[in-house]
């Protein structure tokens, strides 16, 4: 056969893989900050053939948003693979591409792979930078911002995801004059303010500009910076990313009431005063002037109090019921007056996939998913649909954390449709944040990728880490060195989420007669770990031999040390640490 006319391969090769995707149907724009690499995974790819990708952008994404890179030659190095720019992602997000390769082998035709389907993620406000103010507390980043005494400001914004020369500013400042009237100004507009060289090599923008127009300001009022960015290189305003607000309480004398000044979701997105959204818990945040403990109230309702740490409080407000809810805080004392309203309207709706055991569809208790972990899936399906569920854990966490859910016919028994995902995905992202998202099939058409649902996984509290007992002592907290000439047994029990593979790590902590330290090292976790008859009973006991034990002193206290790496990664940081137990040693009688 002649190797140079032959067929690619029989039928379409492999779908392309995308480097920077730890799932390939979800592509989150800040893993392609700085490189976007397309893998060529055609198992029969010979050094002779002609390879291109493409890149095919949502409709309406333009000749920007897609890309067929030229044919270059497939050579030696596997795997194939092929940088194309990372600014294709810009003039997607929010939206789903195709990607797939072309091989051409000698004389024979073209042969096209199968597509990679992928979402595009949006910009998460919490990968924006905030706009700020140099001159305001805490170099900016606090909440207070005296203009007494103030000639100029430094209106300053650091590098963000995807930054690159081209992009556009606007900025402008709102806030309220000292008699009542609305304060807006703009600072920054295309095309005076651009993104240039200096601004790549020093990783921040900042002008400055004179402080007179801020001086009518109302005291103690809300100043507002605004910041939006042209990412795609676009002078139109229209098409430009807005970046999250950054507020300062202004002021002109050293009283300063309390203030709210964000209010934001589970998810960590901001919501806008007056803005309408679907949480039914959220987090105010605001200053307390010179501290204190501050009572937040929805309407007359006292919902509770914090104490501010310096002049900043955090306070969580949760089981929120549909309809408005106006947010006010004042100092417990009852100096200082009450803070502007903040108000939200809670907007409950019906989203494509929840998770049932997380009911405010932003926070999932892991003890509430101790047995069962539940995607609901309730849209326009048709019976014939075929769904798989996409639980993708954050970027850093073992592959074993991120899970896709067989394919499985939507049916036409049960709405909305359940599908039951591994409890064990818990274990790996524990006080982490995860995305979960489905994806189904319908006839012949190309997968359609749902919004992704964002959950802040919860931690478990410690006391449901029982640390382990030697028997021996029966249950009380002394140990006669008489009772384990044989060896103590030392038991362990189970806990939540225990899984084998998990990394364990084992230490004996005491003294010797002489008051020098007697120290053990039984378990490290590179070398021990749970076991699958440890999960399987819910219970392990191993023999502490007699010959470290007779050693301890009289009276001295023997501590046992123990901990387990969850996410079954071996790193004593990272280990979940149980309460030592400790048993004071009496010598043989």
């Amino acid at each position: 056969m002649n190797i140079a006319t032959a067929t690619v391969n029989a039928g379409s090769p492999p779908p392309p893989v995308i480097q920077e995707s730890a799932n390939q149907s979800l592509l989150n724009p800040v893993d392609v900050r700085n490189t976007l690499t397309i893998e060529v995974t055609d198992p029969t790819l010979q050094p002779t053939d002609q390879v291109s990708v493409a890149w095919t952008g949502a409709p309406g994404s333009g000749a920007n948003g897609s890309l067929t890179t030229a044919f270059i030659n497939a050579g030696n190095t596997r795997p194939l693979v092929i940088r194309i720019p990372v600014s294709l992602v810009l003039f997607n997000l929010s939206q789903t591409v195709t990607v797939t390769y072309t091989i051409i082998r000698g004389t024979a035709a073209p042969v096209t792979s199968e597509p990679q389907v992928v979402y595009v993620l949006p910009l998460a406000q919490r990968d924006l930078p905030r706009p700020f103010i140099t001159q305001a507390e805490q170099s900016g980043e606090g909440p207070i911002l005296d203009i007494n005494g103030l000639t100029d400001i430094t209106l300053r914004i650091n590098a963000w995801p995807l930054s690159a020369r081209g992009q556009f500013l606007w900025l402008w400042l709102e806030g309220k004059n000292a008699d009542g009237s609305d304060f807006r100004m703009r600072y920054w507009s295309a095309p005076s303010n651009v993104i240039t060289d200096e601004f790549i090599r020093f990783g921040f923008y900042e002008r400055s500009h004179s402080a007179n127009a801020l001086q009518g300001l109302k005291d103690r009022s809300v100043l507002t910076l605004k910041l939006m960015v042209g990412l795609q290189g676009s002078p139109d305003e229209s098409l430009a990313q807005p970046f999250a607000h950054r507020n300062y309480i202004v002021l002109t004398n050293a009283a300063t009431p309390p203030a709210i000044l964000s209010v934001t979701g589970p998810d960590g997105q901001d919501i806008a005063d007056g803005a309408d959204t679907p949480h039914t818990s959220v987090t105010l945040s605001g200053s307390a002037g010179a501290g204190g403990e501050v009572e937040i109230f929805d309407g007359p309702t006292p919902q509770g109090t914090v104490i501010a740490v310096g002049s900043a409080w955090t306070y969580k407000v949760a089981v929120l019921t549909g309809g408005l809810h106006v947010f006010t805080v004042k100092l417990a004392d009852g100096s200082g007056g009450a803070s502007s309203p903040w108000t939200i309207n809670v907007v409950l709706q019906n989203l494509e996939l929840t998770i049932a055991e997380a009911p405010d569809n932003g926070n999932l208790d892991p003890i509430a998913a101790l047995t069962r972990l539940t995607a609901v899936l309730d849209y326009n399906m048709q019976a014939d649909d075929r769904i798989r569920v996409i639980w993708t854990a954050a970027p850093g966490t073992p592959a074993a954390g991120s899970h896709t859910t067989n394919t499985v016919q939507a049916g036409t028994t049960i709405r909305p449709r359940i599908i039951q995902l591994p409890v064990s995905l818990l274990a790996f992202s524990l006080g982490k944040r995860v995305t979960v998202s489905f994806e189904y099939d319908r006839g012949t058409a190309l997968p359609v990728v749902s919004r992704p649902l964002v959950l802040n996984i919860g931690t478990i509290p410690a006391n449901w880490f029982v640390p382990p007992v030697i028997t021996q002592a029966n249950g009380t907290t002394v140990l006669n060195l008489a009772n384990v000439q044989a060896g103590a047994t030392l038991l362990f029990g189970g806990w939540p989420l225990i899984a084998s593979g998990q990394p364990i790590w084992l230490d004996f902590e005491g003294q010797n007669a002489s008051g020098g330290s007697h120290n053990l090292t039984m378990w490290t976790g590179p070398n021990f770990a749970v076991h699958r008859s440890w999960v399987l009973n819910g219970r392990y006991s191993v023999t502490v031999l007699y010959s470290y034990l007779k050693d301890l002193a009289e009276g001295s206290l023997l501590s046992i040390h123990f901990r387990v790496n969850l996410d079954q990664v071996p790193n004593p940081a990272t280990a979940v640490v149980f309460a030592a137990r400790q048993y004071t040693i009496r010598a043989i009688p």
